[in-house]
């Protein structure tokens, strides 16, 4: 697996977090993913986490990873500023 930077960081406060977390590389977007609440993984959570691994697996692009990563986090309401 190889570590690819994203094309634009981002920044996010995870569900029942405080902690704002800097999302600099796709390995950090696949922690995220990883903490993810159980309870609120669905079809957006899914969709983010094969593109996110298959783009360290170089079988997706890092922007298109990053694309689907910000559509799950947007739609989650988690980013910040």
């Amino acid at each position: 697996m190889v570590d690819l930077p994203m094309v634009a960081p981002m920044r996010i406060k995870p569900h029942g977090s405080d902690t704002i977390r800097h999302v600099a590389t796709l390995k950090d977007a696949s922690e995220i993913l990883i903490d993810w609440p159980h309870a609120r993984r669905g079809p957006f959570y899914q969709a983010a986490r094969e593109t996110v691994e298959a783009a360290m697996n170089g079988d997706e692009s890092a922007s298109q990873a990053q694309e689907v990563f910000t559509a799950l986090c947007d739609h989650a309401g988690v980013v910040v500023g």
